[in-house]
């Protein structure tokens, strides 16, 4: 009995894995390496004689679905049915016959009479006897009188027709199995309820979990429907019906857009549709029990294949409480008194985890209580074979992420010293381990600028190997304009993109506007704002290859990303292109800011300078007057040496940084006059001139004292010198078009070809490619060449 059932259990798990679902989250469990079981038990192990073996029943294959909280939408754990019940295939004539058999059962005729013996009162006729000539009128029942009776007529018609019973368990089957392969069955968790009767709420979470009006709508069944959920259903309109399983039949199955059912009411369901089976719907849990595997998440504990996933949903009396504790080293992440319990938004779709900045009030500014939220979700996400894909955004229209809350910070420092200055110290500690966090990643993460991305929101995005801009999109680093410095990684970005442009927007704090941001190498993709949900949708159908590398999927998300493509904004070239872009590059390559203001009054102050340089020149030099002269310098010192750091390196260095500017006047001095005062100010620095800011100074900032604490960062060994997916995902550099234009002679259309096909016409290219070749190469005899 025992090889019997190993060798049950080792089929049924194979037969598993062969099936194909629209389940995505069974694509991820029959990726697990669960059913490593020994194909042949110990030889030690007696074996059955001929004559007491008995034949196998045959096995049926068996398919797994996932349960899910509810109303937060949560996978917690999976199910497991056999293919029987969950995996029929469509049979359009036995629904059709099932559909026809209920409708018929509640038809009924309108015409109704009563009989005599249906009439009650005295049998005594009305009228006399003898001498009145009514006599034959009868009695109170006599059919002559209002509302008497007949002896024979009509009743209520019977329209009820038959049908066997194991064709209606057939077709409850086969409605389930329909709705399971077009992945439109939910399962819920036993006893679903919510704390009070809010239909908009409930409508709202509806809709951000597609299973709303939009999406056709659902219908929920289950059990005992507790009144505040009855009552909200009431309330939703056509996103949602709510009926008891003793209710529903097999037309409400096919007529709603999803099926959402309580597990107890689905096994009930099937046990009552699965008479004529010779095997039990349920049987497979008493005979197939999964063997143990590693818990999917850092924060499990128990050995179980139940997915702590605690999603956040809108409302508070919602909140998910974490299963277990987190380990030591992530104590620091633990919620702490005061935080908003809504300031992060996470939910799931399918293999998509999206992270949602919900603090749309403040443009999304980033905070301590945010972090402490997002970094145990990333490793949750990280640990999980569920989650493929995570994607960040903010609420609201306007921005991503305008920066992190220095306001705050600033404030703590003016009132409470050293013990602000400590407190914001931690906070840039949290922030630089959650970029870094980002930077080396392990699965693809996907960041959506759509909107104002500054500061702190740029640490969210720029290190993320696939950045998607917008016509909102309004990129800067402002940081020299409140006495601060670029950092959140920074000091290893803005030095790699190309020419001087990084040291360009480091020190003037110059914005990167729409489609600005793919040309100048901040993002990699650029679509219509309008197309993110749709996309958001089209990368949860994407399922990966266990085998798969990150490079292997992060390009199928590159070409997913390209079927949007809604073209380039008409008549908007690169901005930081030509002869300004020269001019850039001619100024801002020194390496002090007396030289870099030197080189700027000279092509403002120059006769043969084009007027469109002459005014940009003027407006730089008005920009750099405005900033802090110790930012500058020191800014420019950090452009200079983070072309030699890694990803580790730059967010030590920068967080030692950090902590000196916090020691320093400019930092609350720059806060209050341009952040917190209302109109803005102009900040008084200290020093107020760049005389006054001597070399000494600038080192003190990138000199780490010995026995110094470091910054404990969350991963190791996945650093790197420059972004290995920046040449996959990006637009063309400087240096590639180089190359290709000198490996071998080629005209301008034929080059601009070759450049586009290599990107498999990703859009930006070609102009990308005339914009460098027009300011580096000249076309002679019909070739380009290379200038310099």
């Amino acid at each position: 009995m025992a090889i019997n059932a190993l060798r049950f259990q080792q089929n049924a798990l194979r037969q598993m894995r062969g099936h194909v679902s629209r389940d995505p989250l069974l694509v991820c469990f029959q990726s697990l390496e669960i059913s490593k079981l020994p194909m042949e038990v110990s030889s030690q192990a007696p074996r059955p004689t001929p004559a007491v073996q008995r034949r196998a029943a045959p096995v049926v294959p068996r398919v797994v679905t996932t349960v899910y909280k509810f109303p937060s939408m949560e996978p917690m754990s999976f199910a497991f049915y056999e293919a029987n019940q969950l995996f029929l295939p469509l049979r359009r004539d036995i629904l059709h016959r099932a559909v026809i058999y209920e409708g018929d059962a509640t038809r009924q005729g309108t015409a109704s009479t009563k009989w005599r013996n249906e009439v009650h009162g005295s049998s005594r006729k009305i009228r006399r006897q003898k001498g009145s000539g009514k006599a034959r009128l009868g009695d109170k029942k006599s059919p002559m009188l209002r509302g008497g009776g007949v002896a024979f007529g009509p009743h209520p018609r019977n329209f009820s027709s038959g049908l066997p019973r194991k064709i209606y368990d057939l077709a409850w089957r086969t409605a389930l199995s329909y709705r399971y392969r077009r992945g439109q069955l939910v399962v819920l968790e036993n006893h679903i309820k919510i704390e009070m009767n809010e239909p908009r709420w409930l409508a709202q979470i509806m809709e951000w979990s597609h299973l709303g009006k939009s999406d056709g709508g659902s219908l929920l069944v289950a059990r005992d429907p507790q009144d505040n959920l009855a009552q909200a259903f009431l309330g939703v309109g056509g996103h949602g019906r709510l009926k008891s399983e003793d209710d529903v039949d097999v037309k409400d199955l096919l007529k709603a857009g999803r099926v959402m059912i309580e597990k107890r009411s689905l096994d009930r369901l099937l046990r009552r549709h699965s008479r004529d089976l010779k095997r039990s719907p349920l049987m497979l849990l008493r005979l197939l029990r999964p063997p143990a595997i590693e818990p999917l998440s850092w924060l499990s504990r128990s050995r179980s294949i139940v997915m702590p996933l605690r999603a956040k949903i809108t409302h508070p009396a919602y909140q998910a409480q974490p299963a277990s504790t987190m380990p030591d080293e992530y104590a620091e992440f633990q919620e702490q008194p005061g935080d908003d319990p809504d300031d992060v938004l996470f939910n799931t779709l399918y293999g998509v985890r999206t992270i949602q900045l919900n603090r749309p009030k403040k443009y999304n500014a980033l905070n301590g209580s945010m972090i402490r939220k997002i970094i145990p979700r990333l490793k949750e996400y990280e640990k999980s074979a569920l989650a493929s894909i995570t994607i960040i955004g903010g609420a609201g229209p306007k921005a991503f992420c305008a920066g992190g809350d220095v306001s705050q910070l600033a404030k703590d420092i003016a009132e409470n010293g050293d013990a602000g200055q400590a407190t914001s110290k931690s906070y840039f500690g949290l922030e630089y381990k959650l970029d870094h966090l980002i930077a080396t990643y392990p699965k693809p993460y996907i960041a959506y600028l759509d909107g104002i991305t500054m500061g702190g929101g740029v640490g969210l995005s720029v290190h993320a190997p696939i950045r998607i801009a917008t016509e909102n999109t309004n990129f800067a680093m402002p940081e020299c304009g409140i006495g601060f410095f670029p950092d959140v990684g920074g000091s290893f970005f803005l030095p790699r993109l190309e020419g001087s442009v990084g040291t360009y927007l480091a020190l003037t704090s110059e914005s990167l506007k729409g489609v600005q941001a793919l040309y100048a190498g901040v993002a990699t993709h650029y679509i219509d704002s309008s197309v993110l949900p749709n996309l958001t949708a089209r990368l949860a159908e994407i399922v990966f290859k266990d085998y798969d590398n990150l490079e292997t999927r992060l390009r199928n998300i590159d070409r997913t990303i390209e079927e949007f493509n809604t073209g380039l904004p008409p008549d908007e070239l690169p901005l930081l292109a030509g002869n300004l872009r020269l001019a850039i590059d001619y100024c801002f390559h020194h390496s002090t800011v007396e030289q870099i203001i030197s080189a700027l009054r000279k092509e403002r102050d120059a006769r043969d300078t084009p007027a469109q340089i002459k005014n940009w020149a003027k407006r730089t030099l008005d920009k750099l007057a405005e900033k802090s002269p110790t930012s500058l310098k020191v800014t420019l010192r950090q452009m200079r040496l983070g072309l030699r750091w890694n990803t580790a390196e730059t967010f030590n260095r920068e967080y030692h940084i950090a902590a000196k500017f916090m020691q320093h006047p400019d930092f609350v001095n720059g806060v209050s006059a341009r952040l917190i005062h209302k109109p803005a100010t102009k900040a008084q620095w200290d020093p107020p001139t760049l005389e006054g800011v001597s070399n000494d100074d600038v080192e003190k900032f990138f000199t780490i004292a010995e026995g110094e604490e470091s910054l404990r960062l969350l991963t190791q060994g996945l650093d790197y010198d420059r972004n290995p997916y920046e040449r996959i995902l990006g637009l063309p550099r400087e240096e590639h078009i180089e190359t290709v234009v000198k490996e071998k002679a080629r005209g301008k259309e034929d080059l601009i070809d070759v450049l586009v096909e290599a990107k498999e016409g990703k859009i930006g290219v070609r102009e990308k490619v005339e914009e460098v070749l027009g300011r580096r190469s000249e076309v002679k005899e019909g070739v380009v060449v290379w200038k310099g």
